[in-house]
């Protein structure tokens, strides 16, 4: 094809085979908008191939991600002969659905319109969502590193003067368990921190991928799982919205809908996807109804249930995806706030009882030592 070029360090357009991740990393913030820059000349000038605009941006922005991107999937296209496979590992897998379907019908002007808008709409959102989760994290590392100066180098040297004046049978509660609590941690901290990365490292792998008996229960009551739901929630029936207008609007189109989006959906989505398809199976006059499996938070769930009361299925999946864009950034931001407040006030009390409790010990042990010396 013309587009394909041989290696040359002048040239371009030459072919490449791989793009770094630093490349990758950097487009994931801008695919969205490159999206909507991409669909608006697709549609300003029909009839041009695609890999006409590919090799315009490959050659515009050559030191750029979105450059050297549209280069690789030149590359790619030879292979491929679809854009939507062309990008295919480079981008998000959720992103696949919509193209697919969009290109297949021979609009994929309209797919990329459509997915760049929900993308850059429920950009806020994630960053929120990110956000929320890197702050919760530089806390508890703080706060591990307070309890850390506290454990190996503050208790022990009270500890030292404390006890050479007096027994350790003769000091009080508050000393015997701040002295305790500090040997308990510089004895057990490798374990402690073990557990710690663990349990973020699992929370992690976990939120597109557990679907055991647990998780609706996580979901519901833990912070990083109702973030990654809501998210989650919100982009799919705005994905769902979007599919089924460009295929169709009969409930068997909007089950062939589920079908794509399965097909590009981490597990956590196959999931449910799954469960909606056997509501449809199992009550085949259902609305909002087939989407009770905890794919959204209970308020929005019933305004798909509200909605679907007094429209038609597809046309209430695109009613509901734009509702669900206005008002999941505004809870989710509302949500996120509440949580950094309160996660924020337990590390400060926490922080300021302990040190609270260390200089109440100090002053109690300076007149006592006082006390002891008037005697004398």
């Amino acid at each position: 094809m013309s587009f394909l070029r041989k290696s040359s360090a002048s040239d371009p357009l030459a072919k490449v085979h791989s793009v770094s991740f630093a490349t990758r990393h950097e487009f994931s913030s801008e695919r969205g908008e490159f999206y909507i820059d991409l669909a608006q000349s697709m549609q300003a000038m029909r009839g041009v191939p695609i890999t006409q605009f590919l090799e315009n941006y490959a050659t515009r922005y050559q030191k750029r991600a979105i450059g050297k991107m549209s280069l690789y999937w030149l590359t790619r296209f030879s292979d491929t002969g679809t854009f939507t496979e062309s990008i295919r590992g480079t981008v998000p897998k959720e992103d696949l659905t919509l193209l697919a379907v969009s290109e297949k019908a021979g609009d994929l002007a309209s797919g990329l319109q459509s997915l760049g808008e929900n993308i850059v709409a429920m950009g806020k959102t994630k960053q929120e969502m990110i956000m929320t989760m890197a702050s919760g994290m530089i806390l508890i590392v703080l706060l591990h590193a307070f309890l850390a100066i506290q454990a190996f180098m503050v208790m022990p040297q009270l500890e030292k003067a404390m006890t050479a004046n007096a027994g350790p049978a003769s000091l009080g509660l508050l000393p015997r368990t701040l002295f305790g609590a500090s040997t308990l941690i510089r004895t057990w901290w490798p374990l402690e921190v073990a557990i710690v990365v663990a349990v973020v490292a699992w929370i992690f792998w976990s939120l597109p991928r557990y679907t055991g008996r647990g998780r609706a229960w996580l979901d519901n009551h833990v912070l990083p799982y109702q973030m990654y739901r809501d998210f989650q929630g919100a982009a799919f029936f705005v994905a769902l919205g979007s599919v089924t207008k460009l295929i169709g609007s009969q409930v068997i189109q909007v089950a062939d809908a589920l079908q794509r989006i399965r097909e590009n959906s981490v597990s956590w989505l196959a999931w449910h996807i799954d469960r909606i398809m056997r509501n449809m199976e199992e009550a085949p006059t259902a609305k909002g109804e087939l989407f009770n499996t905890g794919i959204v938070n209970e308020r929005n769930y019933y305004r798909v249930v509200d909605i679907a009361e007094y429209a038609q299925l597809s046309t209430m999946l695109n009613d509901v995806g734009a509702l669900i864009m206005k008002t999941a950034p505004v809870e989710m931001a509302k949500s996120a706030g509440k949580s950094r407040f309160a996660l924020m006030l337990g590390c400060v009390v926490l922080m300021f009882g302990v040190y609270g409790a260390t200089l109440y010990m100090i002053d109690d042990f300076k007149n006592q030592a006082q006390t002891k010396s008037m005697v004398r």
